[in-house]
């Protein structure tokens, strides 16, 4: 467990398919209404939580805007809200700003556009412009080059809660002082051959909306959640109010991938936090079978909780590897919030949040 008090959260940027930025997002949460969208064609059939509206006209430069995959851009947008809402200029400090990108989709996306031309007309199908985004850590090097970022800098690719380990990552570079700000990014883009694989696993099969613990099926969506986190002591001496403070992060691995091991291994990351005086709960339920029943057994073996808040009936899975849970959990004034991060297999998380502020300098 990091018990990382000393730690905390000072800007947060997102781009989810309710819209861009904070106002956004902190609506959708009030409403509790799912961002369902049908997909665009090109991105396979079905439905699901698609930024359809996003623009980086104007954040983005034009030419740089031309190479960048979905992710990336989803990625800079919400890294540029998390400065500036941090009021925090990175390039004087770049080589103290580390960077941390948790995705299951980066370069996926890419590798599917090279690689259809490729096999239907052979190497000269293949485009040198789309090839530098077939790798899941391209969006952590657009965001170095972008904002001057010259730290330590990582990418994890994982399912459900990647950005979970970007944070814990993130965490370590900060109190073993590798870098005084660490930029936290969790970004995932539908794209058509992740429709098609959902579609084979019979993940979209469903006779209505999905809901947690209906067993209806999962809501594919995409977007980027970005959180700066820095040291108490360094926040303070910039002048800057928090959002929150990262209390703790815990995670355990299962010793076998099997239902029990993935609740035991859940609920001895929850163990290893105080997860008590909760005034919310967010949870990574989803509407899949064995998420949502992780989250279900965690919730009987603890009735005092309050009702777990899932972020991702309404946002959607892959939309940032887990991101979606930290965000949420900074969208409403609370003095203590538990975040558990269920995953389909490897380690799973719990987090604690206290202290969180909607007001900002």
């Amino acid at each position: 467990m990091n018990n990382s008090a000393d730690l905390v959260i000072t800007g947060l940027g997102l781009v989810l398919p309710c819209g861009d930025g904070v106002k956004a997002a902190r609506a959708s949460l009030a409403s509790g209404l799912p961002c369902f969208a049908d997909l665009p064609e090109s991105l396979g059939r079905g439905r699901g939580a698609a930024c359809t509206f996003f623009n980086p006209a104007g954040i983005i430069p034009p030419m740089q805007l031309r190479r960048l995959d979905r992710p990336s851009r989803f990625a800079w947008v919400a890294a540029q809200q998390a400065f500036q809402d941090a009021a925090l200029d990175p390039k004087p400090i770049g080589d103290r700003v580390a960077v941390a990108v948790g995705t299951l989709t980066g370069g996926s996306e890419a590798s599917e556009a090279f690689m259809r031309p490729y096999l239907q007309r052979g190497p000269e199908g293949a485009s040198p412009l789309i090839f530098p985004n077939s790798v899941a850590n391209a969006a952590s090097g657009h965001l170095a080059l972008a904002f001057g970022l010259k730290g330590p800098g990582a990418t994890f690719v994982d399912r459900e809660n990647a950005a979970f380990a970007a944070l814990d990552q993130a965490v370590r570079w900060l109190r073993t002082g590798l870098a005084e700000v660490a930029l936290l990014i969790g970004t995932d883009g539908l794209f058509p051959l992740l429709m098609d694989i959902c579609g084979g696993a019979r993940l979209l099969d469903r006779h209505g909306d999905p809901q947690v613990g209906s067993g209806l099926g999962f809501l594919p969506g995409e977007g980027a959640q970005a959180f700066l986190l820095e040291s108490r002591v360094h926040a303070e001496a910039r002048g800057a109010r928090p959002r929150a403070v990262l209390r703790a992060l815990a995670s355990r691995s299962a010793p076998y991938n099997t239902g029990e091991g993935r609740f035991a291994a859940l609920s001895g990351a929850v163990t290893a936090l105080d997860a008590s005086s909760l005034d919310r709960r967010i949870g990574g339920g989803n509407g899949l079978f064995r998420l949502d029943t992780l989250e279900s057994r965690l919730a009987e073996s603890h009735p005092d909780w309050p009702a777990a808040l899932h972020p991702k009936r309404l946002w959607g899975e892959f939309g940032g590897s887990g991101g979606q849970l930290l965000a949420s959990a900074l969208l409403e004034p609370a003095d203590r919030v538990l975040v558990t991060a269920p995953a389909s297999n490897g380690a799973q998380f719990a987090a604690i949040l206290e202290g969180v502020s909607l007001e900002r300098p």
